[in-house]
């Protein structure tokens, strides 16, 4: 790039730099009038770029692995979450067995049934599901089982599970690690050596509209 533009790139991103500076400065004296309603705007401000930066990150990480993106017909009325139909089949190469993301690492379910042009996606909302899991630092072994509201079953007595402790995939039918959600607050011990717990996920599977199928993926059978 010729220097000139260098210079000029360079001296635009001062003066912007200036301009923003400045207008922070003005807003937050403006802010000062009113600390409460100042804080309710700072902290919604908060909320919304964490979220953007999310997405972005996501959207870039997504975009640097073999990922496919499918969108995700409507479910209405028939919400209940156990299985999703996407808009890609075997044309564009889905096989059974591939993984399903909700997001990048974050296990939503896998192709159970293809079409030309669409798949079935059994998700972990199916009473069906059933994959290895472990739970926590200490990587508890336990068993999800799937339905409206998925939990983890099979936890030794002793361990130290605790909630928002994350809950990743182990199961050989799936890729190792892939986060499938984190503990919720509602431990119970139906028995004396076994405990079982309840799995929240970070995303509404209702609101989903589009998922990210891992293409290099070859499964057990």
């Amino acid at each position: 790039m010729p220097k000139k533009y260098i210079l000029f790139f360079i001296l635009l991103s001062a003066l912007l730099g200036i301009y923003f500076y400045q207008r922070n400065i003005f807003i937050g004296l403006d802010k000062l009038k009113n600390p409460n309603q100042s804080l309710t705007e700072l902290h919604l401000e908060n909320q919304g770029l964490r979220q953007e930066i999310k997405e972005l990150t996501n959207k870039l990480n997504l975009n640097s692995q073999p990922y496919l993106t499918a969108q995700v017909y409507s479910r209405y009325p028939f919400n209940d979450n156990q299985s999703l139909i996407i808009d890609a089949g075997f044309k564009t190469g889905i096989k059974i067995g591939w993984p399903v993301l909700a997001a990048e690492h974050y296990l939503l379910g896998k192709i159970i049934k293809t079409k030309a042009n669409i798949s079935e996606v059994e998700t972990i909302f199916s009473p069906d599901w059933r994959s290895a899991v472990k739970v926590g630092p200490l990587g508890i072994e336990a068993l999800l089982v799937g339905g409206r509201q998925p939990k983890l079953e099979f936890i030794p007595a002793n361990a130290k599970i605790n909630p928002g402790d994350d809950v990743l995939s182990v199961s050989p039918d799936l890729p190792l690690n892939l986060l499938v959600g984190k503990v919720s607050d509602a431990i119970s011990q139906p028995t004396a050596s076994l405990w079982q717990a309840k799995l929240k996920t970070d995303y509404d599977p209702n609101q989903l509209k589009k998922v990210f199928i891992i293409t290099d993926y070859e499964r057990i059978d």
